[in-house]
């Protein structure tokens, strides 16, 4: 009782002194606005390369403390800190969830962030207008040149065009292209070449 007194009335003298010793000036922050920068194939390029990763840390570790400690079980410095930031925009409740909501799907997990804009388009988005595969076929070792003509009529989500190429009907070989995001009226040409 007595001692708690004393110590109560310490600390408020303490206060008192250091408000007298200390001037306090109000400032005010300008918040910028439009930086117009994309984070889309960021989140796209460390999902991509951590989804399964943080799947499994999440199923075998149980519910983790926080994001900087989820994050830090990556094993890459810098998915964890990419990780660390996304995590803390959600909160890692929400984040735990979305990962695995995701279902290994990266592109949707940035979608589900909010990190990529989602633009549901209805009516005639795409056309594919050519493929072309030169050589159309040849033996085990033959570099093949694949051009594609897209024509993008409304704005789409973002998306991947995946290329798969078998031989013999056994193998498969799938190439991603990067990540992109298509503008109303916009033709974009892709090329891509492998070695089989």
């Amino acid at each position: 009782g007595f001692c708690r007194s004393i110590l109560l009335v310490a600390v408020l003298c303490a206060l008192i002194v250091a408000s007298q010793a200390f001037s306090i000036t109000k400032v005010s922050a300008t918040p910028i606005r439009n930086l117009d920068i994309d984070l889309c194939p960021t989140c796209v390029s460390f999902a991509s390369s951590s989804i399964n990763e943080l799947l499994n840390i999440i199923l075998n570790a149980g519910v983790v403390g926080g994001c900087s400690e989820l994050c830090g079980m990556l094993k890459n410095k810098l998915e964890d800190t990419v990780c660390n930031l996304l995590c803390d925009y959600v909160g890692i409740t929400e984040f735990i969830k979305i990962v695995e909501e995701a279902d290994l799907d990266p592109i949707y997990m940035c979608e589900l962030l909010p990190i990529c804009p989602i633009h549901d388009c209805s009516g005639q988005c795409v056309t594919i207008n050519s493929i072309n595969v030169n050589p159309p076929s040849g033996p085990a070792g033959t570099t093949f040149n694949i051009d594609c003509a897209i024509q993008a009529f409304n704005q789409t989500s973002t998306g991947e065009i995946v290329i798969s190429i078998s031989r013999l009907m056994a193998s498969r070989l799938a190439m991603v292209s990067s990540s992109r995001r298509a503008s109303s009226r916009a033709t974009t040409t892709c090329a891509s070449s492998c070695k089989l």
